[in-house]
């Protein structure tokens, strides 16, 4: 019986007995929430079982109070959890409610859906806020390793989770540290099951990303090349099926690649990777600007700095006035 097919009929049931069946089909909403799809079209889907199981949960709770506190903790983190679907403010919140029923949890069970519930916040802070990540995206990664043996998708968390912790680190200016976490996440990812890999590229190309752009803070030039062109070639792939989803971190990256064909003095590469990046920046500052257009000022901005260090002035003063222009708009 299809997924789809057992909801319909769970919710007859549950109009009729809400004690018995409600659980089963809060869950098979919850099932139904963590499908990874990469199409944009199937996040809807994804919203709109979330929000079933977090209300029927609600109302178990409210029913039973003491019973179902874990399941709505899980069914809180599946909410917030969709991608690009929610505000921050809305998944910081359902992510904290969600820590406070589990925050004392003993049992796997509970400690999954705490890991789960500390990843979701840290991730969400770690752009503004990464002092207050590090410490929530450290506690998650110590909270998966006590629910070992770990599953595939256990294991898929535990490495977002050192993604997580490496951006910080980087962030915070602790490049070492960065780098070891990158690595970690890495190597995770690599030790997955391909089908496991495939379901969470996203994940997977920003731990890539991330690891490249440490391996150029430490001046190993080759090596963030080589970790780059695979991550650069995925990326260039997804970006013309969700440019708005994965544009940003092959922004990011192409930034990365332009540092290492700096290093190892290769102006044309490294201006052309440049350049390629703020086109990326240009085009979601069009789409989204009030999300991108503070990105593309600060891609520009790099731009600038990286044609002035290869001498190129005339062509770094206008990469400048236009970031200037871009901010003043």
């Amino acid at each position: 019986m299809s997924l789809a097919v057992r909801i319909t009929l769970l919710r007859q049931l549950t109009r009729v007995d809400l004690a018995r069946f409600g659980p089963v089909l809060a869950e098979a909403l919850v099932t139904r929430s963590h499908q990874v799809k990469i199409r944009r079209s199937f996040v809807r889907r994804r919203t709109a079982a979330a929000d079933e199981a977090v209300a029927l949960y609600r109302r178990l709770v409210q029913d039973r109070p003491g019973r179902h506190e874990v399941a709505l903790a899980r069914a809180l983190v599946a909410q917030g959890s969709v991608p690009d679907d929610r505000t921050v403010e809305a998944a910081l919140a359902q992510g904290r409610e969600a820590i406070g029923y589990v925050e004392n949890a003993t049992d796997r069970n509970g400690l999954v859906v705490l890991a789960a519930a500390q990843l979701m916040v840290a991730v969400q802070l770690r752009t503004d806020a990464p002092r207050d990540a590090l410490p929530l995206a450290d506690q998650a990664r110590e909270t998966w390793l006590r629910c070992a043996p770990l599953g595939a998708r256990e294991r898929m968390a535990l490495a977002r989770s050192l993604t997580v912790l490496g951006y910080c680190r980087a962030a915070l200016g602790e490049p070492a540290e960065a780098l070891a976490a990158r690595e970690e996440a890495v190597e995770l990812f690599r030790r997955l099951p391909l089908w496991t890999r495939l379901k969470y590229m996203p994940a997977r190309l920003e731990a890539m990303s991330g690891l490249a752009d440490s391996l150029a803070s430490h001046r190993r030039w080759a090596e963030a090349l080589t970790l780059a062109a695979g991550a650069r070639e995925d990326l260039t792939f997804m970006s013309r099926l969700e440019p708005l989803r994965f544009r940003p971190t092959l922004g990011n990256l192409l930034f990365v690649i332009a540092r290492a064909h700096l290093g190892l003095r290769e102006q044309d590469a490294a201006v052309a990777a440049a350049e390629e990046a703020v086109g990326h920046y240009r085009w979601l500052a069009e789409h989204d600007p009030v999300r991108y257009q503070p990105r593309l000022v600060i891609a520009l901005r790099t731009l600038a700095g990286t044609l002035n260090a290869l001498g190129l002035h005339e062509k770094a003063a206008w990469a400048a006035a236009e970031a200037e222009a871009t901010e003043s708009r």
